[in-house]
């Protein structure tokens, strides 16, 4: 009778430390390599990765940041690393820009108590962000000069009329199923907090 007690006993604290790694945030790690992307994996809960399959620079990773505005988390962000640019919050988005990456909060639609953290790579916002996205929040121009391309919002705004499913909208309306144009999934699908749904280059 022994034996089997002690198996129990173990496998509860197994579970008890599982439970206590996943209520810290997430356990899966973040592709990005700068430091706000590990701030952002270790402070907030991984919920969603969307990814382009042809394309492994252009990923982008939402987190959940639980009982938080988007102004407090907009104080934690850049009370740890400086952007090199932050937007006017509008509509419940605001966008701070890094040396490697795009984090653009919005209030979570479900939850408006949390707030969602999406990190994104240059190459996502420069090839599948709307321009609309960012009306009130960063001028083209500036748009223009981080991207590096030249008149990005025009160039974009084409794309984005010729097929609407080339474009992103942001998570929160876009979702985890945004297409690219020709008409299969460009995302990966995380599923609930702290599981990664696959990685860079692969989906459904």
């Amino acid at each position: 009778m022994k034996k089997p007690l002690l198996f129990v006993m173990l496998s509860f604290i197994l579970l008890l430390s599982a439970c206590g790694n996943d209520m810290q945030g997430s356990t899966g790690g973040t592709v990005f390599k700068d430091g706000i992307a590990e701030f952002i994996d270790t402070n907030y809960i991984l919920q969603d990765v969307v990814s382009v399959q042809d394309s492994a620079n252009e990923i982008s990773e939402i987190y959940l940041a639980e009982n938080k505005s988007i102004d407090e988390v907009a104080t934690e962000l850049q009370n740890y690393e400086k952007p090199k640019e932050v937007s006017e919050k509008k509509e419940n988005k605001q966008v701070l820009v890094y040396q490697d990456s795009f984090v653009i909060l919005t209030t979570n639609e479900e939850n408006t108590a949390h707030t969602n953290v999406e990190i994104s790579s240059y190459d996502f916002v420069r090839n599948n962000y709307s321009p609309d996205f960012f009306d009130g929040l960063l001028v083209l121009w500036i748009l223009d000069d981080l991207l590096d391309v030249d008149d990005w919002g025009k160039k974009q705004r084409n794309k984005c009329q010729a097929n609407n499913e080339d474009c992103y909208h942001g998570y929160g309306t876009s979702g985890g199923y945004y297409k690219n144009s020709n008409g299969t999934s460009s995302t990966v699908r995380g599923g609930t907090s702290a599981v990664r749904g696959g990685g860079p280059g692969t989906g459904k």
